[in-house]
């Protein structure tokens, strides 16, 4: 037997849309503020371009750029993300339906920023001393302690600008793949229903 499914969200235009969007918008730009102000502090030698605008010239940094051309690849990726999944069985009332509608908005965006930010940061993580003083201090991992130091010091003689660039594209494509999976497995679920619409 079918089940039928509520869409718990209808567009962005309205407030309980564009409020969080731009919450999560927020979330995504200052992180990747937190990244790109870090990578300064650990070497990283920022480079400007300046566009003529009249009798004036407006620097524009590369890689801050860059770094916010990320975060909205992250928004676009949630948002894409959120509309495929927004959906509910048939039974809830719309008070549940309520309730469920920003608890599916946080789980999705949850599933869209943590991979983002842990593979953004990796790089900068691993070379850290705190980081490799706990590794160092974990028993079981004593046998390939050298091994780990080793490795976290070829990390850290990449150029910086390499490092940050990496960082960047390889943290968007992991968000990618994470978003493309959820919309593959939303896909699936809905093929699969619509297969037992058919038989019925």
């Amino acid at each position: 037997m079918s089940e039928q499914y509520h869409r718990l969200f209808l567009r962005w235009e309205v407030m309980r849309g564009w409020i969080p969007a731009l919450i999560f918008a927020a979330i995504c730009v200052s992180l990747e503020l937190l990244f790109f102000y870090n990578a300064l502090n650990t070497g990283f030698v920022d480079k400007t371009v300046s566009i003529p605008i009249g009798s004036w010239n407006l620097p524009i940094s590369i890689a801050l750029s860059l770094a916010l051309g990320n975060a909205l690849v992250v928004v676009t990726l949630w948002m894409s993300v959120f509309e495929s999944t927004a959906y509910v069985k048939a039974g809830p009332d719309r008070q549940v339906r309520r309730i469920l509608y920003p608890l599916r908005m946080v789980r999705t965006a949850a599933l869209v920023l943590a991979p983002f930010t842990i593979i953004l940061f990796a790089p900068y993580i691993v070379e850290a001393n705190w980081f490799v003083n706990v590794v160092a201090s974990i028993q079981s991992l004593k046998s390939s302690t050298d091994s780990f130091y080793n490795w976290a010091f070829g990390v850290s003689l990449i150029d910086g600008a390499t490092r940050f660039i990496i960082s960047q594209m390889v943290a968007a494509l992991g968000a990618l793949v994470i978003a493309g999976l959820q919309l593959w497995r939303v896909k699936g679920t809905k093929s699969l229903v619509r297969a037992f619409q058919r038989r019925k």
